[in-house]
């Protein structure tokens, strides 16, 4: 994924404009484990929200495999979210009417995906994640702890090019956050997942191969 003079502003043209991002230019590995850091109103939540299409750039260009997604409709980056991009929020954002079954299942089964490989994929990413003593039970029936690791299979399971993953640990103690840290890491090495993460917590900023720094809208950081 390459991005070129990326900005972003709120409010433009009045008293109120927010000068969000100011120039950025990334480009991202295939199979990276990256962390996007800086102190809150740093612009690191709006630039992990513009590198998944939840959120347009004012300016700038966005390469996505060669294409530049930039320019796509909001149909078409719909239908590459659903395909290529899995989400991990700090509010967990799961289905409540749903199991976790169901919530793994969700995206597969929009894709139409086969019900025996559904099926398969849930249960091989339970025992990553050693949830499996709680697929039938609801959302609100388990602990964050467990309801991140689910959230983290959803995100993972019709096995998605990008993972973008806004504060996973905010909500989390210390054991969970480095348990789902581990968990993460081994995901990105076992199928080459790229990994970009939104955070300042100092146990993700560890683990992580590749810190961006940001401060006031522009890098400061690359190492």
């Amino acid at each position: 994924m390459k991005l070129s003079h990326i900005c972003k502003t709120f409010y433009p043209d009045s008293p109120k404009e927010i000068k969000a991002l100011k120039d950025i230019n990334l480009i991202f590995e295939k199979g990276e484990f990256t962390t996007l850091s800086g102190e809150s109103g740093s612009g690191k939540t709006t630039l992990l929200n513009i590198i998944g299409g939840l959120d347009a750039a004012t300016s700038g260009k966005i390469f996505f495999e060669g294409e530049e997604i930039s320019a796509y409709s909001e149909e078409k980056m719909a239908k590459l979210r659903l395909n290529h991009i899995g989400f991990i929020f700090q509010a967990y954002n799961l289905i409540q009417v749903l199991t976790v079954r169901e919530n793994i299942g969700f995206i597969m089964r929009l894709l139409k995906l086969d019900e025996v490989a559904i099926n398969a994929r849930i249960l091989e990413l339970v025992s990553i994640l050693q949830i499996e003593d709680i697929l039938d039970k609801l959302p609100g029936e388990i602990s964050g702890g467990q309801q991140q690791r689910v959230a983290v299979a959803r995100a993972v399971a019709s096995r998605p090019k990008l993972i973008l993953a806004d504060e996973p640990t905010a909500n989390l103690d210390s054991k969970n956050s480095e348990r789902l840290m581990q968990m993460l890491r081994t995901l990105n090495e076992k199928e080459h997942v790229t990994v970009i993460f939104a955070s300042h917590d100092r146990y993700v900023l560890e683990q992580s191969k590749r810190v961006i720094v940001l401060s006031d809208g522009a890098v400061i950081e690359d190492h």
